[in-house]
């Protein structure tokens, strides 16, 4: 007979204990000495304590809405792109293990890597062959009708469906885009999926699973999210968060816009003045050679931002530093000493 490790021997410990425990104790008594009556069994929810439960409810049902938006967005831009009516339906948001996720791909697959960033690690965009390859087929000029036997991916067809797999991501972007501002990147494109692994098998993972169908050809759309890597995000989604996004006073976007722009580099360039010049006189310039610039002493210098001209300054120093001192706005861009024509060619 086996002997029982040390925790299988704890475990029935403490279910013998747990038993005599109900067994000997009273019923529960209400203030009227009455017996309290039982719990009734539908209250009852198993729990496994391997796989805890990361994902709340209201999360879930928030990302399943916003994942209607994907669906709704993917059925117009994949029907354009093939040219053909496609339908992306039925997106259902779940909890899993990675190792779970892995065990339902097909095999041969086309899975793909891809990172969002600013978030961390990286996740796993699946697309069914049975609905790849009339995609691939119609992308080529075929009908898409139908393909033979399953069968690997070529490297031709490989680089195919690699705009379906990023017009997929685009599609998740723009759903999550008042959430967070994601910034996805296909990182590789594998057929077996033993190669993949994003996470460790027992981590959990956010399974979305979409119904494609192509004509008479249907099958999933799946994205693969580890905890760790969308965690960040699901502060955002919890229902009064929601609720309080959705409630923004008007003009709050554009506050949180404007605030967000005042880190931009934006080029500043000053301009003291323009020649122009034959280009045989160009061929002929050396080192050293004087182009006079026709512009008076003292006369006003154009600020351009970001190659627009926008200010006018007066030249000065400040410390061992040349500067410019804004005078006024522009307000006749093509005129002034800035644009001096020579009388003739320059000698």
């Amino acid at each position: 007979m086996p002997e029982l490790s040390a925790e299988e021997f704890a475990a029935l410990q403490a279910a013998v204990r747990a038993e005599g425990m109900n067994d000997a104790a009273p019923p529960a008594r209400t203030a009227r000495g009455q017996a309290a009556a039982p719990i009734p069994p539908q209250n009852i929810r198993r729990y496994d304590f391997r796989i805890p439960d990361k994902f709340p409810k209201d999360v879930l049902r928030q990302i399943n809405h916003l994942h209607d938006g994907m669906a709704r967005t993917l059925t117009t831009q994949l029907s354009a792109q093939l040219r053909a009516t496609i339908r992306v339906e039925d997106p259902r948001a779940e909890q899993r293990t990675y190792q779970e996720f892995v065990r339902e791909a097909s095999d041969p697959a086309i899975l793909a890597a891809f990172a969002a960033e600013p978030l961390m690690g990286s996740a796993l965009l699946e697309v069914d062959p049975i609905i790849a390859f009339p995609m691939i087929d119609r992308l080529l000029g075929g009908s898409g009708d139908g393909h033979g036997p399953a069968r690997p991916v070529t490297e031709i067809e490989l680089g195919v469906i690699h705009r379906v797999l990023q017009a997929i991501l685009d599609a998740w972007r723009d759903a999550w885009s008042h959430v967070s501002v994601l910034r996805p990147r296909i990182l590789g494109v594998e057929t077996n999926p033993l190669f993949t692994q994003v996470v460790a098998p027992t981590e959990i993972v956010l399974a979305v699973t979409c119904v494609c169908g192509l004509g008479h050809q249907e099958g999933r759309i799946r994205l693969c999210f580890p905890h760790t890597m969308i965690e960040p995000l699901l502060s955002r989604l919890a229902s009064r968060q929601w609720v309080a996004s959705s409630s923004e006073p008007p003009g709050a976007r554009e506050v949180q816009l404007r605030s967000g722009l005042t880190d931009v580099l934006v080029a500043v360039s000053v301009e003291l003045g323009r020649l122009r010049l034959p280009l045989r006189r160009v061929l002929g310039l050396h080192p050293g050679d004087l182009l006079p610039l026709g512009v008076p002493h003292g006369s006003p210098a154009r600020l351009h931002i970001h190659g627009q001209p926008k200010f006018l300054g007066q030249i000065g120093r400040q410390g061992r530093h040349l500067a410019l001192q804004i005078a006024a706005e522009d307000a006749s861009v093509g005129a002034g000493p800035w644009a001096v024509e020579p009388a003739g060619p320059a000698g």
